[in-house]
């Protein structure tokens, strides 16, 4: 009979009570974080040197380490990835997307926490010594600026979470210097009805010691399936790199269609009580809302239609409209008998094919709406690097190295 070997070690009361602590912010037990944070180290000592999981402050050889905020599904961070860049710590109040980052971003630390109680030892506590990420990423929740919410209210907490971002910005900065910083959220921020507060927030990053950039990019201009407005908000810390500047990635000159992107799919499972997603065809993810509108039969719902915000039927040689779906109101199959999977909108977002949500069909919905494409994340990461003097690949090989790895043909689905 096989037994399991277990590793003791003794703990005084005040190193246990520390340790529990920790984990505590991490929603774990200190068993589960315990083990997770010896296999985690025991892999980062047995890694390539080449290619060490975190770097320090991204000097010599190492991936650029980056704090996460508002990590959501993690959309941002895995564009970073591909650029090269290491997600040492990411946060995010969302359960569904602590959850979902964890899931696919293992060699990271995510804990869930408001981020107007986040200190720089808060910080170092989490991560087990002082924390001096390379650059900060990530962008609140747009809701409060989207120009479609017309229900936009004054008083909304969450107007206040650009502030908080700059604050915890300007203290990680004043301890050791941050290279970079990205702020990403809708154009309605840059709106009149939000300009003063854009702003307030914006002097206080420069108060913090950064060179302010901003630039208005689609998506669809760089091979992403989707319509997709969005503002990036770049930081250079001024002192640091006095002589660089900030350029917007330009467009790849690529279209990419629904039809490239989620044609040949099989059908997916509609969604009921006990179902098992490792069943799924193709993929966990790959479930849809109940067609029960009388809208979805006798071919209602043809190509390119509208029917208010409720009732989008793509067109298969067009981009998507913008992933964004409330109430879960997804987006209509150009086929018009059904709403898209939960798959078939990470495909649209260019999510690699092995990424995966947690939650249940509702989660999903919100996940896969509030995420940053990925691929649009690799090129504004890239863009990043050259502005900072790191080094990159040349052009044709990331760019392929990317396609390959998030964009597929219809043909490649299966594989």
């Amino acid at each position: 009979m096989e037994r399991h070997t277990k590793l003791m070690i003794r703990l005084s009361a005040s190193e246990k009570t520390f340790l529990e602590e920790i984990a505590a912010e991490q929603g774990l037990k200190l068993a589960t974080w315990a083990r997770r944070k010896l296999l985690r180290d025991g892999r980062e000592e047995a890694a390539s040197e080449d290619s060490p999981l975190y770097g320090a402050n991204g000097n010599g050889n190492a991936k650029p380490s980056l704090l996460s905020l508002f990590c959501g599904p993690g959309g941002l961070d895995e564009g970073f990835r591909q650029a090269g860049f290491h997600t040492s710590l990411a946060t995010d109040i969302d359960k569904d997307c602590v959850a979902t980052f964890r899931h696919n971003h293992p060699d990271t630390r995510v804990f869930s926490a408001e981020i107007s109680t986040l200190t720089p030892r808060k910080l170092d506590r989490i991560y087990g010594g002082e924390f001096a990420p390379f650059g900060v990423i990530g962008g609140p929740p747009c809701q409060s600026f989207s120009v479609s919410n017309v229900h936009q209210k004054d008083d909304d907490p969450r107007h206040n979470l650009p502030l908080a971002y700059a604050r915890l910005l300007k203290a990680l900065n004043r301890r050791r210097p941050i290279a970079f910083f990205l702020f990403e959220n809708v154009p309605g921020l840059l709106g009149p009805r939000h300009r003063d507060r854009y702003l307030r927030f914006k002097e206080e990053f420069q108060l913090a010691g950064f060179k302010v950039y901003e630039a208005a990019l689609d998506a669809k201009d760089y091979g992403v399936p989707q319509e997709r407005p969005r503002i990036f908000i770049v930081g250079i810390n001024a002192n640091a790199f006095p002589g660089a500047e900030w350029l917007p990635p330009r467009p790849t000159g690529e279209l990419r269609t629904v039809r490239d992107t989620i044609a040949g799919l099989p059908e997916p499972v509609h969604n009921a009580r006990g179902l098992d997603p490792e069943t799924f065809p193709v993929h966990p993810n790959h479930w849809c809302l109940v067609p029960k509108s009388r809208k979805f039969g006798n071919a209602n719902l043809k190509e390119g239609q509208m029917f208010g915000r409720s009732f989008r039927t793509l067109r298969w040689d067009a981009p998507s409209w913008t992933v964004a779906y409330g109430h879960r109101e997804v987006h209509v199959h150009p086929c018009g008998h059904r709403r898209l999977s939960i798959y078939e909108a990470m495909l649209l977002q260019t999510f690699p094919r092995e990424y995966e949500l947690l939650g249940n069909m509702t989660a999903q919905v919100r996940l896969v709406s509030d995420a940053v494409p990925p691929r649009l994340g690799y090129f504004v990461a890239q863009s990043i690097r050259m502005a900072l003097g790191l080094e990159t690949e040349a052009p044709g090989a990331k760019h392929q190295r990317f396609r390959q790895t998030h964009v597929r043909e219809p043909a490649d689905m299966f594989a």
